[in-house]
């Protein structure tokens, strides 16, 4: 979808489909398309009339979140320096300190974040509604931003689904919300590119592609941006390099998902057994290394054991309760629409790539939950 807000809180307009006389244009007219929509405007419009900026993201943020974040924030701060731009967002992973400017993100609630900041503008990265933003209680957040008419921008390349109401809604079927963040700032608005912005875009790029591995409509877009980042250079080696060291922890998780896979007719599945959660705590270790330890396995193997082409995770997400459990999908693409399953669980991403988390009370309940979804 390549979508914008007219301007008007909750109505979403498809831009293509409006400037091709209200029809679904092809795959080929939209990419011909792509590039001559401007948001540009509307976006300086916005930041002008705001002097507190608020950025956030999704909880549970991944490279791509914390590094779109990261890129909106610095280069806001750096081109408008009599504002005020505050990056924050509820959770942080430790693995990404390296990153210019990292410190820089404030670890708070979003509640607390707008109470403090009392911002003028939002801009939402990554994400497209506040349930995806706070562990607290949304509904108040969204209740706060409306009453007190604060505006709100949303960048996001997820599938578009519950979008909340807003000033400037952009999503361009991106396969990381850092390229539009890159477009859209530099390409479009012509800004002032910050220190360290190669690395931060080039790592939101590469972790959400998969290192390129996913199938990608925007390709030559993207490649585009990648191209201009090697040459700025960015290292894609040097990248991996940094995120591609396991701690022992981490190295136990895999031990523990691998003993726990089972493979159906078409799929694969693995959990983390509620004994060894309880063994995990117990002996002091973090809930963000367990979570690491589950990203690596959930990246790089579900999907590529046995003859099996998609599969699932169940973890503990010890971050929102004793009881929720998170299920992060994988496919390859063309196999299964993982998105559609996660939907069923109240979360959503893209076809290839999805996640849902829900309350359950056990390991084996949370399974049971999926299947269920599964055989709906």
């Amino acid at each position: 979808m390549l979508g914008y807000s007219s301007g008007q809180r909750g109505l979403t307009v498809n831009q293509l489909a409006f400037a091709y006389g209200g029809s679904n244009p092809s795959p080929s007219t939209i990419n011909q398309m792509r590039n001559t929509i401007n948001y540009s405007e509307r976006l300086a419009e916005l930041l002008d009339s705001s002097s507190r900026i608020l950025i956030i993201t999704h909880i549970s943020p991944d490279p791509d979140a914390l590094c779109s974040l990261l890129l909106a924030g610095t280069t806001l701060k750096e081109n408008y320096p009599d504002k005020e731009v505050t990056l924050s967002c509820e959770e942080l992973t430790g693995d990404l300190e390296f990153l210019a400017s990292y410190q820089d993100i404030k670890l708070q609630p979003l509640a607390e974040a707008i109470e403090n900041h009392q911002p003028e503008l939002i801009i939402m990265v990554d994400a497209m509604n506040f349930q995806r933003c706070t562990r607290d209680d949304y509904l108040a957040v969204s209740a706060k931003v409306k009453s007190n008419n604060i505006q709100l921008i949303i960048i996001d390349h997820h599938e578009p689904e519950a979008i909340e109401g807003n000033d400037l809604y952009i999503n361009n079927s991106s396969p990381a919300a850092t390229q539009d963040v890159y477009e859209l700032f530099f390409n479009q608005m012509k800004l002032q590119k910050p220190e360290g912005y190669a690395q931060t875009a080039m790592l939101g790029i590469v972790s959400d592609t998969n290192r390129f591995m996913y199938d990608n409509p925007r390709h030559r877009d993207t490649f585009a941006v990648v191209d201009e980042l090697l040459d700025a250079g960015a290292s894609i080696e040097e990248l991996e390099n940094k995120r591609n060291r396991y701690t022992k922890n981490e190295m136990l998780v895999l031990a523990e998902l691998s003993a726990n896979v089972t493979l159906e007719n078409d799929f694969t599945y693995s959990f983390v057994s509620d004994s060894f959660k309880a063994r995990w705590f117990d002996s002091g270790k973090t809930a963000e290394e367990l979570k690491l330890g589950c990203q690596i396995f959930v990246n790089d193997y579900i999907r590529n054991i046995g003859t099996n082409r998609w599969g699932f995770m169940i973890y503990p997400d010890l971050l929102g309760g004793s009881n929720l459990y998170s299920a992060s999908f994988r496919s390859v693409s063309t196999a299964k629409d993982v998105a559609k399953i996660a939907k069923k669980l109240g979360g959503g991403g893209h076809k290839a790539s999805a996640g849902a988390k829900f309350e359950a009370g056990s390991a084996k309940e949370a399974i049971d939950k999926v299947l269920a979804a599964l055989a709906a």
